[in-house]
C-alpha cells in the first residue's frame, strides 16, 4: 500500500507547482535573486541566466537585432507578470539576435523573457539620465490580454434560471 500512496502524492505535489512557460523555463527559478539584487549588482550577476517579466516600454530594431525596453514588474508562479506598475522594480533592456515586429510586441503588452546578465547600459528617460540592467535574450513569451473584468453569474431554479427570470418568448402565429 505505501508503495502505492508515495508516488501518488509526489504526482500531486508536482502538479500543484506551477511553471514558467517553456519557452522561458530556467533551471532553479526559485533561487534567482529579487531584480533590485540583480539591478543593483549586474557586475557580480554577469552571464547568469534568468527569468524577468514586465510591459514593453518599447522595441528599437538594429540591422540584425532587437532590443526590448521592459518595465520589471513581479511574475506569478505560472510566468505571466503582474499587471500592478506599483510594484514595477524598474527598467531593462532585453538583446534579441532577430528581428520583432513592434506593432506585434507593441507598448504596454505583458512579456516573459529569458536571458543572460550582460551588465548595465547607461542612458536617459526624456532628459534624466538612467542605468538600465541589459540582457542577451534566448527567450520571450508574449501574453495574450486579458479582459478587464470578469463576470461571474450565478443561476438557481429549475432549468437554470427561476420561473421570474426565464427569457419571455413572443407567441408563435
Amino acid at each position: 500500500m505505501k508503495r502505492l500512496i508515495a508516488p501518488a502524492l509526489l504526482g500531486v505535489l508536482l502538479s500543484a507547482c506551477a511553471s514558467l512557460p517553456s519557452e522561458v523555463s530556467v533551471a532553479e527559478y526559485d533561487l534567482q535573486p529579487a531584480y533590485s539584487e540583480l539591478a543593483a549588482n549586474a557586475d557580480v550577476y554577469n552571464g547568469q541566466h534568468v527569468a524577468l517579466g514586465g510591459m514593453i516600454i518599447a522595441v528599437t530594431n538594429q540591422k540584425d537585432s532587437s532590443t526590448v525596453e521592459v518595465l520589471q514588474l513581479p511574475i506569478y508562479d505560472s510566468g505571466r507578470p503582474n499587471p500592478d506598475t506599483d510594484k514595477a522594480g524598474g527598467r531593462f533592456l532585453i538583446r534579441f539576435e532577430r528581428f520583432l515586429d513592434p506593432e506585434i510586441y507593441s507598448r504596454g503588452k505583458m512579456i516573459t523573457v529569458r536571458g543572460n546578465i550582460s551588465g548595465q547600459t547607461t542612458s536617459s528617460i526624456g532628459e534624466h539620465p538612467y542605468t538600465y540592467l541589459s540582457l542577451q535574450g534566448d527567450g520571450l513569451h508574449l501574453w495574450p490580454e486579458q479582459p478587464d473584468e470578469v463576470q461571474v453569474q450565478y443561476y438557481m431554479g429549475i432549468h437554470a434560471y427561476p420561473y421570474y427570470l426565464r427569457p419571455v418568448q413572443p407567441p408563435r402565429h
